[in-house]
């Protein structure tokens, strides 16, 4: 499959970028060590956090490896977060440092296209998406560099502004403007030289 169409802005879950507002309480019960209340975090927050982690890896152990540190680091110091700044922010900060610092021998920019994880992508859900093309994409979003692929990510599947990307990745806010247009540049050539045509307009 080397022609046809796609959108560059990868599939979003069926879901607003914060899905889950924190509240105060939840926070300071996790911050005093209740395993319950941690759980009860977990459970809220897993699958957009996995779907974040699985889209950078581009496989399911690494994700699942990746979610997994973000969340035991999250337990370790969530008596340290302070509350001048979002939760989710700091969730989401957590999550892509685990990403980005992966050392493990299946990089994440060696990975090939596998259609075994169909059922698993985070764009399965919608009807309306090929997931084949959604596969084609996203190996091109692996071979991007660690954090254009964490801005374009971001900003593309979560819906995030450049001032978010920029508290999350703790970068300039032009930064990540300059970081995502070069990603979308790089993906735009790589599509067309699979005979891929981007449909996406300038944002």
């Amino acid at each position: 499959m080397h022609a046809g169409n796609v959108h560059i802005a990868i599939a979003a879950e069926a879901m607003p970028a914060t899905p889950f507002p924190m509240n105060d309480r939840l926070i300071d019960r996790c911050a005093d060590g209740d395993i319950l209340a941690f759980r009860e975090l977990y459970d809220r927050w897993r699958t957009p956090l996995y779907s974040l982690a699985y889209r950078f890896h581009g496989n399911r152990e690494d994700a699942e490896d990746s979610l997994q540190d973000a969340f035991v680091h999250m337990y370790r110091s969530i008596g340290s977060f302070r509350r001048e700044a979002k939760f989710e922010t700091w969730m989401y900060r957590i999550v892509m440092n685990a990403c980005i610092s992966a050392k493990r021998p299946r990089r994440a920019a060696e990975r090939g296209v596998d259609f075994r994880d169909e059922a698993r992508h985070p764009a399965a859900e919608d009807p309306g998406t090929d997931v084949a093309m959604q596969n084609i994409l996203e190996a091109e979003i692996g071979r991007l560099p660690d954090l254009q692929r964490a801005v374009f990510l971001l900003y593309a599947a979560e819906n995030m502004t450049h001032p978010e990307i920029a508290e999350v990745l703790r970068i300039g806010v032009g930064t990540s403007k300059s970081y995502y247009h070069r990603a979308r540049t790089t993906l735009q050539q790589r599509l067309a030289q699979r005979g891929i045509h981007t449909t996406e307009t300038e944002q």
